[in-house]
Formats: C-alpha cells, structure tokens, sequence
C-alpha cells in the first residue's frame, strides 16, 4: 500500500512540476545547468572533430589519388622529351620538321 501511494505521489509531482522541488534540487539548480552545459559542449565538440577526421580521411584518399595521377602524367611527359619521340610524332601528325643535320649555331654579339 505505501509503495502505490509513494508511486502515486511522485506521478501527481511530476504531472504538478513539483518533483525537483521535493527533492530540494532547487539549491543545486545551477550546479545542474552549468553540467547539462558543459555536457553538451563536449557533445558538440566532439561531434565538430569527428566530421574533421571524416573530412581529412576524404582528403588523404583523394590526394592519394592525385599523386598517383601525378606520377602517371610525369612519366608520360618524360617519354614525350625525348627527340627521337618528338620526331615520330611529328612524322605521323605529316610534318616536314626533321631532325637537325648540323649542330646549332651560337650567335654571339659583336
């Protein structure tokens, strides 16, 4: 009988809004405030910093993926340096260029 009665006056406190006023939490209604704040501030800063790690993980990966690119097209420009390369190139573009039969001439100022 005590407990349905004890049951039933904490239901009319909390339908009445009087429950942490029974419990005296009114001296400690600031202490409470300022963990419920602190508490979400932690919650929200480790919210921001997981989407930074998700952001740098994205990051990584695709800079990977562009230095792979990177490699790819240095090597390709490499190949296309050499005047034997350029050469067949041209020949097949139908150019008249060819290759030099004499070395260049330094021209010197007088």
């Amino acid at each position: 009988m005590k407990i349905l009665k004890s049951i039933r006056n904490i239901l009319v406190a909390v339908l009445r809004g009087e429950l942490l006023l029974r419990m005296k939490v009114d001296k400690v209604f600031l202490h409470i405030v300022y963990l419920l704040f602190i508490v979400w501030t932690t919650l929200f800063v480790n919210l921001k910093i997981e989407q930074t790690m998700l952001k740098v993980e994205k990051n990584r990966k695709e800079i990977e993926t562009l230095r792979i690119y990177y490699a790819q097209k240095s090597c390709e420009l490499a190949a296309l340096d050499r005047i034997g390369k350029v050469h067949d190139m041209l020949q097949e573009m139908g150019s008249d260029v060819t290759l030099p039969t004499e070395p260049a001439a330094i021209i010197r100022k007088k």
